[in-house]
């Protein structure tokens, strides 16, 4: 199997210099004072449809000869970077998404020029659709990641930074279907070999790094995750390869350390960033970068995070830091002692978010009522402090 070149690559910058912006590489002076290293941040979620892939889809699509038409299958960042690069390209582009596809990613899609059909409840439904479509019109199935002309374009990235920062010692990226790793690790290696590269999978669903040293990449069980983005059960043996070859190391961070990634990435970086893209960040706050030397850079993979999921990956991310908490309290049901609680909470320094007050039901002891508090504190400290007393004030 042949692997992608520095030729591939400098070509496709090239081919997408009209579409992909160059995207800022940024000094965070927050996460460098929170881990002891030099961090840099490779701000792609700054880029053209909130995330890299206009990088690749751009190069499959301006390389393409006489073409009557693209297609493919995607529930989010994949499908906004081929509407796109087809809509600058001139060329139609038909996206198939599964019925359960975010609304605001549906119609980000279509407002790119895409002919949007959903159908089907997941991902995999959306694809075999997209390969049936091409079979059946000639249109060119565009894979999001096991295709050369995918990787090189991803691969655009990897000279960014080499360019913007040629100190760099370490690169560290989001693993998902391996096109963007395999592009960036081709590139850097071809003009820093020194420099190290780390992947970074969700926990939950991790095949590249279960496959490691192995001849053929392993397929995992698909779970639900804050990263979904790059929740990619069935690994690609063209990124296996590329992976093997250049990338050092893989690890993985689980959904409750991605999504306190992504809320301090908002909180100190002022960056909105979504779980997939936030992984990097994460395996560097939980010190999984194995002998990286630095300066550090981190890429921010994309941004485009449903809005109504904001508040709840937020919460749970708040939650992973020690900053929200929920209590449940059993009290004696006579008055005065919803307030003696509340005036304990405000006392150490706490606030009060919701208060669920329930005096009947689920076997509660007769004469309790039974109290359930969410709480906003300081950090991990205020809450141990805070279940401590309220363990203490409890009857039950």
């Amino acid at each position: 199997m042949q692997l992608i070149t520095l030729d591939d690559i400098t070509a496709a910058r090239e081919r997408i210099s009209g579409s992909a912006i160059l995207t800022p590489l940024l000094h965070s002076a927050s996460f460098s004072r929170m881990t002891g290293r030099k961090v840099w941040l490779k701000a792609e979620n700054l880029q053209r449809t909130g995330s890299f892939k206009i990088r690749g889809a751009s190069n499959v699509i301006t390389g393409l000869d006489a073409p009557t038409g693209v297609v493919a299958g995607s529930a989010g960042n994949h499908a906004q970077g081929v509407a796109l690069a087809a809509q600058l390209a001139a060329v139609p582009a038909t996206i198939f998404m599964p019925s359960s596809a975010a609304i605001p990613k549906v119609e980000a899609t279509r407002s790119y020029g895409a002919d949007v059909r959903l159908g089907g409840d997941d991902i995999q439904a959306a694809v075999e659709a997209a390969r049936h479509f091409a079979n059946e019109t000639g249109a060119r199935f565009i894979h999001p990641f096991d295709d050369p002309g995918i990787i090189a374009g991803q691969g655009t990235l990897g000279l960014e930074i080499v360019e913007q920062l040629p100190s760099v010692g370490t690169i560290v990226v989001p693993v998902g279907g391996g096109g963007l790793i395999s592009g960036t690790a081709a590139a850097v290696s071809a003009h820093r070999p020194d420099v190290r590269i780390v992947g970074v999978e969700i926990a939950s669903v991790a095949p590249y790094a279960a496959s490691r040293g192995l001849e053929h990449p392993l397929s995992v069980p698909y779970h639900q995750t804050v990263a979904d983005g790059i929740a990619v059960p069935v690994p690609s043996e063209l990124a296996f390869r590329h992976i093997e070859r250049y990338v050092h190391d893989i690890v993985t961070v689980d959904d409750r350390e991605a999504a306190q990634a992504v809320m301090l990435l908002m909180e100190r970086a002022k960056l909105v960033v979504e779980g997939a893209g936030s992984v990097g960040i994460a395996a560097l706050l939980e010190g999984r970068l194995p002998a990286s030397p630095d300066p550090i850079v981190v890429v921010l993979s994309g941004g485009n995070i449903d809005p109504l999921l904001v508040g709840k990956v937020l919460r749970y991310g708040l939650e992973a830091a020690g900053r929200y908490a929920w209590f449940r309290v059993l009290i004696p049901d006579i008055p005065g002692q919803l307030a003696g609680v509340l005036n304990l909470i405000a006392d150490l320094g706490a606030n009060v978010l919701t208060v669920n007050h329930r005096r009947e039901g689920a076997g509660l002891p007769f004469g309790t009522t039974e109290l359930g508090i969410a709480v906003e504190t300081a950090g991990p400290e205020q809450t141990t402090e805070l279940r401590t007393a309220l363990a203490a004030y409890s009857t039950g």
